[in-house]
């Protein structure tokens, strides 16, 4: 066996047919070629497997125990790389089988993901979406040798990615609603600095976001007045069962505070200092801007509103 570095899919191809129908001509007719061409293509497969591969007998061309080693992966093969190329030519969200991996954080799962999961059962039912975390400084390997076809979040990335913006948002402080009262601190109202200062914190540091980038920190370090940690949690979804009974604060992005609110009795208090603004963007490498589905895809991502968290639960920036 030797070139086989070289080979090229069209011997295969002619491998597959004579396979099947066990014919030269029968073959040739199927790929719509000469029957001489067939049979120098078989002679070159021969050649590059070092085996004879088909046997001329009165029942046909019969294959040697190599061809029929290979037959099947040989036909799977074909059939996948022509479903892969029919993918990226068209795409029919409703009969589609395809698979797609987004990068998110917890927060991500409960606005985008859960609002995109609902238009995809009634569009693309049969579509599969999964989802998994990871720290920042992975993202762009991940994208870049396919191991994720998305990801959402607030992202700093290569310029061999292509990105969208999805939302901006600021970030609020949910307090236990008993709490909240003993302190003097009312749904909307501003938390006085010393308060939120005299309290202990939950600090929700995810995968994807470095401790000395964090928005909140980065503006409390430079005014010199840094929060008194209790507990650092990956994330955001247990925050309503820690807050309740509790005089902890957590400091949440807005689209992290209906999904939390709705799981418990929790106030929800502007911040006395402001910060940098929430970007929010859907990032996705460039080899894919071309894909139909990949693109179908991210036309739905995009038109969730706002990560469908409550407008009516945010908080006017003053």
């Amino acid at each position: 066996m030797h070139g086989l570095n070289n080979l090229d899919l069209n011997l295969l191809k002619v491998f597959d047919a004579i396979q099947q129908e066990r014919s030269v001509s029968i073959a040739a007719d199927r790929l719509n070629m000469t029957q001489p061409a067939v049979s120098n293509a078989l002679n070159r497969l021969r050649q590059t497997l070092g085996d004879q591969l088909f046997v001329r007998t009165r029942n046909g061309m019969e294959p040697t125990p190599l061809a029929q080693m290979i037959s099947n992966p040989v036909q799977q093969g074909l059939k996948g790389i022509e479903t892969s190329i029919m993918q990226g030519l068209s795409f029919v969200p409703a009969e589609s089988t395809r698979a797609f991996t987004i990068l998110a954080t917890d927060v991500g799962e409960e606005t985008y993901i859960a609002a995109l999961m609902k238009v995809l059962e009634t569009e693309a039912p049969n579509i599969e979406i999964s989802v998994f975390e990871a720290p920042l400084d992975e993202y762009e390997t991940l994208l870049e040798y396919g191991y994720a076809d998305f990801a959402i979040g607030r992202l700093e990335i290569s310029e061999r990615f292509s990105r969208e913006h999805m939302a901006s948002c600021r970030y609020s402080a949910l307090i236990c609603s008993k709490h909240a009262q003993k302190i003097g601190v009312t749904e909307g109202s501003t938390i006085p600095l010393d308060v939120y200062l005299a309290h202990r914190h939950i600090n929700v540091l995810t995968r994807a976001t470095p401790a000395h980038r964090h928005p909140v920190d980065v503006t409390l370090k430079q005014m010199e007045r840094p929060r008194k940690i209790a507990l650092t949690l990956p994330h955001a979804s247990v925050l309503s069962e820690i807050l309740l009974g509790t005089s902890l604060i957590a400091t949440v992005p807005d689209p992290a505070v209906a999904p939390i609110r709705a799981r418990a009795d929790l106030v929800r208090a502007r911040l006395p200092f402001e910060t940098e603004t929430l970007q929010v963007l859907l990032i996705w490498h460039r080899r894919q801007e071309m894909d139909k589905g990949h693109t179908w895809i991210r036309e739905q991502i995009l038109k969730l509103p706002m990560a469908a968290w409550n407008v009516k639960d945010v908080i006017e920036p003053r």
